[in-house]
């Protein structure tokens, strides 16, 4: 097995937002080097976007890229090699999901937000704030099915871990309502057993999709993100910790590396803490060669 960046330089189907230079600034700033040192063959590829603008809304605009998403993941798994996707935001598991099948498939999703309401709950109507929903089946299931391979993700085979914001009250409810394992974090800790969590999943599942917000590090940790910071999120130590714990534990299908600001990022540190990420992905993909 050998690995694949794939670049998504756009934010909610957008080109034009800061968080669409995310992927390339990785790619600069060494990612290729990164997981060649590890003796790893690396290629690069980049969504483009079929079809201009305007698009009417939102989920349109994320339909766009995901359908392209979804082509460049399969050609990737046919390949044999590992998916490590670059995304500008959280709306790119629609695209990674469909485009393998994932019905046996669990999901760890690590993110300060849970991205779990739907048009009903939402205040804002924040599309890849809904895209937890999405992948379990409980809104846009007929966009998806655009998409591609769109069987829902079972609640109790996703494990979110870092949570800490959840807006508004309504989300909180309908999260505590389904079967999805949440690890939150507070204080710069997690409030449960976060090996305890990957082994009950490991019991389910032992393959996973595995979501990386970069909103999930403490902001003096990753600055450089979409969203405004929400303190008390993981050290680098911490996602360390729980990325040896994902790879050691499962079979990674897909990864996706995502809301990465370049214009935000104070002292690089963003950068740093995505390049460690995908350094351990790359210790992984080369423990199973």
């Amino acid at each position: 097995m050998d690995v694949a960046l794939v670049q998504v330089p756009y934010m909610l189907g957008d080109e034009r937002h800061a968080a669409a230079a995310g992927p390339a600034r990785y790619l600069e700033g060494g990612a290729t080097e990164v997981l060649r040192a590890k003796g790893l063959g690396v290629a690069v590829e980049q969504v483009e976007r079929r079809g201009g603008g305007p698009f009417p809304d939102a989920p349109a605009a994320s339909l766009a890229v995901n359908r392209e998403l979804a082509r460049a993941v399969r050609r990737v798994r046919a390949a044999e090699r590992l998916p490590l996707v670059l995304a500008g935001s959280c709306d790119a598991s629609l695209g990674v999901l469909a485009g393998f099948d994932h019905a046996r498939c669990g999901v760890v999703w690590i993110d300060a937000h849970a991205d779990f309401n739907t048009p009903e709950s939402s205040v804002s109507g924040f599309f890849p704030g809904m895209s937890a929903a999405v992948i379990v089946g409980h809104c846009h299931r007929e966009l998806w099915a655009k998409t591609g391979d769109a069987t829902p993700v079972a609640e109790d085979a996703m494990l979110m871990l870092g949570v800490r914001e959840l807006s508004p009250e309504a989300e909180r409810e309908r999260l505590e309502r389904s079967a999805i394992r949440v690890v939150p974090w507070r204080g710069g800790r997690p409030e449960e057993d976060v090996e305890a969590a990957l082994d009950d999943l490991a019991v389910l599942v032992d393959e996973v999709y595995l979501h990386v917000d970069n909103d999930a590090f403490d902001p003096a940790v990753a600055p450089g993100i979409v969203d405004d910071p929400v303190p008390g999120g993981l050290s680098l130590v911490q996602m360390e910790d729980v990325l040896r714990g994902v790879t050691g534990r499962f079979r990674v299908a897909a990864a996706a590396l995502t809301t990465f600001t370049p214009d935000r990022d104070e002292g690089d540190r963003t950068l740093r803490a995505g390049l460690r990420v995908l350094e351990l992905l790359g210790d992984y993909v080369a423990g199973r060669r």
